[in-house]
């Protein structure tokens, strides 16, 4: 094959892919939503195979979080009900396999905006905080293999954390909310990336504390990391005007 029909072929997937990811959906093909009135505490989610979504027992803050990539305390503005009130969703986008994170978002926030009415801007605060930053030995994190974001791979318990497919934001922001903290990433690393780290907290000291040592510790012994105490600027949601869902 000559050079110049092998760019030529190039360039022709090139144009398919491209179309294509113009084309992706950016709303889900059904959607199902319901007050859930059940007595129990039952909160799962689950991207399942076939563009299948569904959340249960999930109020609409935490719905916001799944939707912009954010924390609990990145909201703000509201009535009390949108941290209280509990929804099963249940939607399915046209698409092949799973929903990745980026496919998912645009669609979630659209059903939001549907079915609550959520209207609302960005804004930004100043507090003290954290800053996930790089130790001076340097990231010991691997860029993953296959570039794509996953979200719902982060796990997090009393002797370590992992993850693949992880963006440093998310990182700090999902350590920091585990351990009861706000934090930003300013590590100036780009993508998306696997990790694992693992820790023993220490039995005679307050809980909180210890556990907050020994993920200090871990981050910067094992993954080159540090959370820095500093001023931070935390973008926020800012709710403008919201209802409560109107089903299906």
């Amino acid at each position: 094959m000559s050079n110049r029909i092998a760019r030529s072929l190039i360039g022709i997937i090139a144009s398919v892919f491209a179309f294509a990811q113009a084309q992706a959906p950016t709303e889900f093909e059904v959607a199902s939503v319901r007050l859930n009135t059940a007595n129990d505490r039952i909160v799962t989610i689950d991207v399942g195979p076939g563009g299948r979504f569904a959340a249960r027992g999930y109020t609409l803050v935490l719905l916001m979080q799944r939707a912009y990539g954010v924390m609990d305390w990145n909201v703000t503005g509201g009535p009390g009900w949108i941290r209280t009130d509990r929804y099963d969703v249940s939607a399915k986008a046209n698409v092949a396999g799973n929903l990745t994170e980026a496919q998912l978002r645009p669609m979630l926030q659209a059903l939001l905006a549907e079915r609550f009415k959520l209207r609302l801007h960005q804004g930004s605060k100043e507090m003290s905080g954290y800053a996930l930053v790089v130790g001076k030995n340097g990231p010991k994190v691997k860029a993953s293999v296959d570039g794509e974001e996953h979200t719902d791979t982060f796990r997090f318990n009393a002797t370590g954390l992992s993850g693949q497919g992880i963006k440093m934001a998310d990182l700090a922001r999902y350590v920091a909310g585990k351990l009861g903290l706000v934090a930003v990433d300013k590590t100036g690393l780009k993508g998306v990336y696997d990790f694992k780290a693992e820790w023993t907290v220490e039995a005679d000291q307050d809980p909180r504390d210890a556990l907050r040592f020994a993920v200090f510790t871990a981050l910067q012994d094992q993954l080159g990391l540090k959370l820095a105490a500093q001023k931070i600027n935390v973008q926020m949601l800012v709710i403008d005007s919201v209802e409560k869902a109107s089903e299906n």
